[in-house]
């Protein structure tokens, strides 16, 4: 289908606010593409230009690709340099006009395509991807959105353009959903984030099923308030056809449908119980055991959320189980690797309760082999100061070893942070003999080199990725970085 000027100028007319008066537009122009990335534009192009301390800037950069149009809501008055070159239409409600838009040049894509959003502090990468790969076991098409990427049926990590980290913006996201569409997939699972939420970038979107897993504080620089971030939380139920619900976490029960909830401390339709090894779940009274592949106890959480998500779109709980005994979980997700003798388990916790629950379970594992926990937690400088006073005040006890890095710091001095983590640490660390690394390679460097590997394994938690300093982005994984290490500790 042809979408033209037309099409566009109707769709958005009861936003218009003023359009560009000396460059006139012909209606019956084809527009062959919408995207809110200036990096996208080509030739017919629609540019939806979000108003932000930048918008010049970018306005500049759009006016270079030469797109066919630009719609905007910011001021006029930012514009005026470019009213002679660029056809703008100025316009209010910008999430809005922004939905409508998608629908209009995606409709069959989002209309004919299952997804399933997953929402919750912690354990939406983890969950999204264990649906994802339940999914597949059970023969269908699956793609999946989130923290770690595009992965395609094949677990294949796709190359989409993001501007954003977790959850993409209007555009990009209708862009990945309709490839897959046009690739004849079953489902879509994806991460939905309180911000998104908030900025309503998956509005367009009626989800199969939304799945709640847990509530704590965190981004609360951007929603500034524990009510506001609920609130955005929440606006998942109203974008879904059903939900599932965490009822051990008090704030998402005034959205059940039914009864078909999950619980591990009362009566539900769901309850699951995890020890080291195992998962006992039970489905309306039908009792079944799972024993996983891999250890972690929020592993387990998140699996049994997963079985519990495929039953109540209906298909065979036998079946489900089955399968669920020989998923993977996604990488540096409690990853347990063996590395010349010494064990390392990789986990990408990086919000306060994610760090505090990796380390338990960390805790666990290692009593279970005899051995002692050394562990690297960081402190975050692009996260700020509050989210790392949260993460060090709570750490549990029991670490052996304990190392305080920092990473992803920005401009942040990484001294300052250490000082700070320092500071706030539990005082059953602070008389200890804490370990100090600049960043998160002189961390693993230095815990690699104080840990004894026949009586002591070592947890990495934090964020496993390309380390972000003054500016630039430098590539790391830790897994390569250790091996690096102790190639160079052999030699």
């Amino acid at each position: 289908m042809k979408i033209t000027i037309k099409d566009i100028l109707s769709i958005i007319e009861q936003n218009t606010v003023e359009s560009s008066k000396c460059v006139k537009l012909d209606s019956e122009v084809v527009c062959e593409k919408v995207t809110s990335m200036y990096q996208d534009i080509s030739q017919a192009t629609l540019f939806m230009l979000k108003d932000s301390d930048n918008v010049t800037y970018y306005a500049q950069c759009a006016c270079k690709m030469n797109p066919l149009l630009v719609i905007t809501d910011a001021s006029p008055s930012k514009f005026s340099q470019f009213e002679y070159n660029l056809p703008i239409i100025f316009i209010t409600n910008f999430p809005e006009v922004a939905n409508n838009l998608v629908k209009l040049f995606y409709k069959n894509a989002i209309e004919n395509i299952k997804c399933i959003a997953v929402t919750g502090t912690n354990g939406k990468t983890t969950t999204s991807h264990m649906i994802g790969n339940l999914l597949t076991q059970l023969d269908k098409k699956v793609a999946i959105i989130g923290t770690m990427g595009v992965y395609d049926c094949n677990y294949n990590k796709l190359d989409f353009n993001h501007s954003t980290q977790t959850t993409p913006m209007y555009f990009e996201m209708a862009e990945i959903i309709n490839y897959f569409y046009n690739e004849n997939y079953d489902y879509i699972v994806y991460e939905a984030t309180s911000i998104a939420l908030e900025q309503r970038r998956t509005d367009f979107i009626k989800n199969d099923l939304a799945v709640f897993t847990n509530f704590s504080p965190e981004h609360l620089e951007y929603h500034g308030t524990m009510t506001n971030y609920l609130k955005a939380k929440l606006r998942l139920d109203k974008l879904s056809s059903l939900n599932l619900v965490n009822l051990d976490t008090a704030e998402y029960r005034t959205i059940l449908k039914d009864e078909q909830h999950f619980s591990t401390t009362q009566n539900a339709y769901y309850r699951y119980h995890i020890t080291n090894d195992t998962i006992d779940i039970e489905i309306n009274d039908d009792a079944y055991t799972i024993i996983p592949k891999f250890k972690g106890g929020h592993n387990f959480i998140n699996l049994a959320t997963s079985i519990f998500a495929l039953d109540k779109l209906g298909f065979d709980s036998k079946q489900i189980v089955k399968v669920a005994s020989i998923i993977n979980p996604p990488l540096h997700r409690f990853q347990i690797i063996e590395i010349d003798a010494y064990m390392i388990i990789l986990d990408f916790a990086h919000t306060a309760l994610a760090i505090k629950e990796s380390i338990n379970n960390a805790l666990n594992y290692s009593k279970s082999i005899n051995k002692n926990l050394n562990t690297m937690v960081t402190g975050i400088g692009l996260r700020g100061l509050d989210k790392i006073k949260l993460t060090v005040d709570t750490l549990p006890k029991g670490i052996h070893k304990l190392m305080i890095a920092a990473e992803q710091v920005g401009y942040e001095d990484p001294e300052k942070i250490l000082r700070f983590m320092f500071n706030h640490l539990p005082d059953c660390y602070k008389t200890s003999n804490v370990l100090r690394g600049s960043s998160r390679k002189e961390g693993i460097k230095s815990l690699l080199q104080a840990t004894d590997k026949n009586n002591e394994i070592i947890l990495l938690t934090g964020i496993n990725e390309p380390q972000n300093y003054r500016g630039k982005k430098y590539d790391h994984d830790d897994q390569e970085y250790a091996k690096q290490i102790l190639q160079e500790l052999k030699t």
